[in-house]
């Protein structure tokens, strides 16, 4: 499975995202889109902490919906660290890791976000 997140769009478009940035943070909200280096996402709940220190507030956001604090972020693409649907509950599995190399790494220019 493709684990780029910019080469993703087409899946997280528009959908509750849960992202874990290497500055241990984790990020729920919705995908909007990539613009340059950074993910925009809108109406997103934050916590300090990676997936794993978060997994109750990530269950309460999947059974309850997140309670949106922040209107819009950037996000930089080379600190993401994790990032798959919410739905598919990643922390439970740890589905969604991707390498740094797939993360610094950037859409081909054929690509269209």
């Amino acid at each position: 499975m493709e684990q780029d997140p910019a080469k993703r769009l087409r899946e997280f478009h528009g959908k509750t995202c849960v992202v874990e940035t290497k500055l241990d943070q984790t990020f729920v909200g919705r995908c909007s889109r990539f613009e340059k280096d950074n993910l925009i996402m809108v109406d997103l709940d934050h916590f300090h902490g990676n997936w794993d220190k978060n997994a109750a507030n990530l269950d309460n956001a999947i059974n309850m919906g997140h309670w949106p604090t922040i209107k819009k972020a950037f996000i930089p693409k080379a600190d993401i660290t994790r990032m798959e649907l919410l739905v598919k509950e990643p922390w439970k599995d740890n589905s969604g890791e991707f390498s740094k190399d797939l993360a610094a790494a950037q859409p081909a220019p054929d690509e269209k976000e």
